[in-house]
């Protein structure tokens, strides 16, 4: 045999085989599993060690995880990678590092999930059902060192191949509690919680929260389907019936409190109209009031404080307001009439002045008809015994007070009574004022 082939035959060895596999640290081809343990815990200080694209590389010691190695290739020593330092071995001489390594896959893996609810009471019937529910779930890892320091520990994945159960169960009773609970807070049946497969597949990953705390996440939720048994179905729907006929009723008792809620609030508000109603009446009554109480402190002060001088002034206002209207229906002399006795008032208050005024007025307005009129009113005064003043026939004088039953005068000359405002004697033409005659001696 020559030199090539005993070195062909050396490289071929086991020997050289077993050093090479030593110094080329990697997950095997074949093999599939979520955490692929390496079998060996003495690797080779400057060992070449490639993790997947879809891998982490976790490094352990005395059962805690000390460092991670993301995809790649890498040389194993410990100016390349520093954590490494924990793991050489001195009795080896620096030249092996003693750990435990382990692959662990990061890309999403299925597991199914099924079973029975158990017994359930819908909280809008109060009807116990049993309800079944089954899918299928994406676990994802998101932290591998929590993984494997928590919950899988130093094991063999390979030994160990039920090892998720555990999280597929937690997940399996999240979904019974969920639906509990959407069925609660949104008031509705178990059996209308059946229909909500996405709201409910987004309730129950976000409740998951015992998965987080292992290092798991639930990437999706998928062919989540709750059973109910038919005749569970039926009496639910009876049930349902019966609640529906009570919501109308329920409902048709809350429009008739609205509706009566709205005419009590129309009666109210009709009772504030009438209120505010009588409340201007009221402030129309006392402003007239107040208007006519003046004019009476008006008419007061021009009576010079007398009030036996109100009366005519009142009327004289009755004799405007008669002329303001037109006279009512009483025809030309009785627009006369009214025009004369405002005239006789204002002479007997101003002089003859106003009256004077008031009865040219109304003569030129009326014509020589209503000046008759207003002389033989004139004519129809009196003279006051006291004051001489011309005032309207009564018992007493509107000037003085003093009673207008006066002494009948005499003519001095002859003796013939004399009429009350006569100046003269209409028989022998004597002065009025003329002293009595003297008797014969």
């Amino acid at each position: 045999m020559g030199l090539i082939d005993s070195a062909k035959s050396f490289l071929q060895s086991d020997v050289v085989k077993n050093g090479v596999r030593e110094m080329m640290i990697a997950r095997p081809e074949d093999n599939a599993d979520l955490i692929w343990k390496h079998p060996d815990q003495t690797i080779p200080m400057f060992a070449q060690c490639t993790v997947r694209a879809d891998e982490w590389g976790v490094f352990s010691k005395e059962g805690r995880p000390v460092g991670t190695l993301d995809a790649g290739r890498c040389t194993l020593s410990a100016q390349n990678i520093p954590f490494l330092s924990n793991f050489i071995d001195q009795y080896t001489g620096g030249n092996f590092l003693m750990t435990e390594l382990f692959f662990v896959k990061r890309t999403p893996f299925p597991k199914k999930f099924g079973g029975s609810l158990g017994n359930m009471i819908d909280p809008m019937t109060q009807i116990r059902l049993r309800a079944r529910c089954h899918g299928e779930i994406l676990l994802r890892v998101e932290n591998p060192e929590t993984l494997i320091y928590q919950y899988f520990g130093m094991r063999k994945f390979q030994e160990h191949a039920d090892i998720f159960d555990w999280f597929v169960n937690s997940f399996f009773n999240t979904v019974k509690s969920t639906i509990g609970k959407l069925a609660h807070e949104q008031r509705r049946s178990v059996l209308d919680i059946m229909d909500m497969q996405d709201e409910l597949a987004a309730a129950c990953v976000a409740n998951a929260t015992e998965l987080a705390q292992a290092g798991i996440r639930i990437a999706k939720v998928t062919q989540l389907e709750v059973d109910v048994p038919e005749e569970d179905v039926k009496r639910f729907d009876e049930m349902r019936q019966k609640v529906a006929e009570q919501m109308v009723g329920l409902q048709m008792d809350e429009i008739g409190i609205q509706r009566a809620a709205l005419q009590a609030q129309a009666a109210a508000a009709a009772a504030q109209v009438s209120v505010q109603t009588a409340q201007y009446q009221a402030q129309a009554n006392q402003f007239a009031l107040d208007q006519k109480r003046q004019q009476d402190a008006a008419y007061v002060q021009m009576a010079g404080g007398d009030i036996n001088r109100l009366g005519q002034f009142e009327a004289m206002r009755g004799a405007g307001s008669g002329l303001a209207q037109g006279g009512g229906n009483t025809g030309l002399a009785g627009l006369g009439a009214q025009v004369a006795v405002g005239a006789a008032v204002g002479s007997s208050l101003a002089g003859g002045a106003l009256g004077g005024l008031v009865g040219g007025g109304a003569g030129a307005a009326a014509g020589g008809a209503a000046a008759g009129a207003v002389a033989g009113t004139a004519a129809a005064l009196l003279a006051c015994g006291q004051c001489n003043a011309r005032v309207p026939p009564g018992k007493f004088c509107a000037e003085c007070g003093g009673p207008l039953a006066s002494a009948k005068k005499h003519c001095g000359g002859c003796g013939v009574e004399l009429a009350p405002a006569a100046k003269f004697c209409a028989e022998c033409g004597t002065p009025s004022n003329a002293p009595a005659a003297q008797p014969a001696q």
